[in-house]
């Protein structure tokens, strides 16, 4: 009979969508890994889906909007952001209705909502202090990250199945914005334009079949030759990194 896992402390899990996303979207892939951090001796104090920009009800011209204006944030503009600053409100409502903190946020984002969670880290960082936030972008646009932010981000995006292409990104929302920022050239000379100045210090492919809405996909046709599915791989390489930084 096997021991118990040790407690390990609070967690509080997020999934932010991105555009125009389905109520139910992400909710495999939440409970899937809210599973995974019980099992390894974490108390998950809250775990939910967020939408920053609203759900498939809402009209989708505003969200792009209010994505393409966060995207272009600079990395200290996060008090400015739309999807994060109510990011923040939505996990603040929750501490009151519970009367708990819930200790260590952790905050996943697909497509948008990686700008968000990652704007989310940082007005989270401003107000609580501590240790970032773990944020993973999956399949999201790059925007410009708080260098204090940088070590606990990881940006997640699809590859060809293939492994002669496995290094090819096939999500092309993930090639929109930029992480790059200018810097100053050798011997003072002119600045020199550097892609990845703000970028995350954590970055994988996963080999997926599809492209961009099919990370969290389950089932037939989106499983490989060995029969693993998108979400898993997706899941694999997500707890991968989370379980060693909280």
């Amino acid at each position: 009979m096997s021991n118990p896992p040790v407690a390990k402390g609070e967690i509080s899990l997020y999934l932010l969508s991105g555009l125009a996303t389905a109520p139910q979207f992400m909710e495999s892939f939440r409970a899937a890994l809210h599973a995974i951090l019980t099992r390894e001796g974490y108390e998950v104090c809250a775990s939910q889906l967020l939408f920053p920009y609203g759900d498939w009800s809402r009209n989708v011209i505003p969200q792009l909007w209010e994505i393409g204006r966060d995207m272009r944030l600079s990395p200290q503009g996060a008090k400015r952001s739309i999807g994060g600053r109510r990011v923040v409100a939505d996990i603040q409502a929750g501490r009151l209705r519970r009367g708990q903190h819930g200790g260590r946020t952790i905050l996943i984002g697909h497509s948008g909502g990686g700008v968000a969670a990652v704007q989310a880290a940082k007005l989270l960082l401003e107000q609580e202090g501590g240790a970032p936030s773990p944020v993973v972008m999956i399949g999201s646009p790059r925007c410009r990250i708080a260098e204090e932010l940088r070590q606990s981000v990881l940006f997640v995006h699809a590859t060809a199945e293939s492994e002669l292409a496995s290094d090819r990104a096939v999500d092309t929302i993930s090639r929109l914005g930029t992480f790059g920022g200018w810097a100053r050239g050798r011997r003072g000379f002119l600045p020199v334009w550097q892609p990845d100045k703000h970028g995350p210090a954590g970055a994988c492919g996963v080999p997926i079949i599809g492209k961009h809405a099919d990370y969290f996909r389950e089932h037939a046709p989106y499983t490989n030759r060995m029969g693993l599915s998108n979400q898993w791989l997706t899941l694999q390489a997500v707890w991968g990194w989370l379980s060693g930084i909280i």
